[in-house]
């Protein structure tokens, strides 16, 4: 046991009551937070070699097709379809019979506020009334409801393919975190994460760096919108 000395002690109050002040003073503020943080994303910018850059998240997706995937087989595996535009983009881009499309969404918007800088996105938005997209095309399978809802029960039955794509437009750090989370067992070397709103530093970005510090994941970018970094493309070295 660790007895403190007279200094010591008087170093705790101050700190004490310089913390308690803080408090008091400065408001618990979103945005604030996410002011504070804006330079984080230019730190890591920084550690990131050169990737190629796109006008469009369709440019990016015809790139990681042709570069990574090649048309052969992969497991599409999409967190926030909304009205399923990307996902439909996908199973057309990879024609590969065996290739298998799976959709995550409520269906019903956002689950939570989705807290930005310039407005702050109310739950419900997104909302697609419940209905799920109808694309025609076997390969595609959607399971709605939240993610804490969905993922267990797919995992249970899942059988991976070696070539794996997760598109994360899930908004949220608390659904993009899970999601991370609870796929853990399935994103292994060279796995493909693409985040679609990786420019908000509260939120994908956040839940990523989280992630991969909590799980030791490293990975590096292979593609990324002009928009600095908005939309995100990433393959795991482990």
């Amino acid at each position: 046991m660790t007895i403190e000395t007279k200094k010591e002690k008087n170093i705790n109050k101050k700190y004490g009551f310089l913390r308690k002040l803080l408090a008091y003073t400065i408001p618990d503020s979103q945005k604030l937070k996410i002011i504070a943080n804006m330079s984080t994303l230019k730190t890591w910018e920084q550690k990131q070699t050169s990737c190629p850059t796109f006008e469009t998240r369709y440019e990016m997706y015809d790139f990681i097709q042709k570069k990574y995937l090649d048309n052969e087989s992969v497991d599409y595996l999409e967190f926030g379809v909304f009205e399923g535009k990307s996902i439909d983009y996908w199973r057309k881009l990879n024609q590969n019979p065996q290739s298998r499309f799976y959709g995550f969404d409520t269906f019903t918007g956002l689950p939570e506020e989705w807290k930005n800088l310039l407005a702050d996105v109310p739950s419900g938005t997104y909302t697609a009334n419940g209905k799920l997209p109808e694309i025609d095309d076997k390969r595609i399978m959607f399971y709605k409801g939240l993610f804490q809802e969905t993922i267990d029960p797919f995992l249970e039955k899942y059988q991976p393919s070696e070539k794996i794509v997760i598109h994360n437009d899930s908004d949220l750090y608390s659904s993009s975190l899970y999601l991370l989370t609870r796929l853990d067992d399935i994103i292994k070397k060279n796995t493909i994460i693409i985040f679609d709103e990786f420019g908000n530093v509260m939120h994908e970005f956040r839940a990523l760096e989280d992630y991969c510090s909590a799980y030791q994941r490293t990975y590096k970018v292979i593609a990324s919108t002009k928009d600095f970094y908005q939309k995100v493309a990433i393959q795991f070295d482990n």
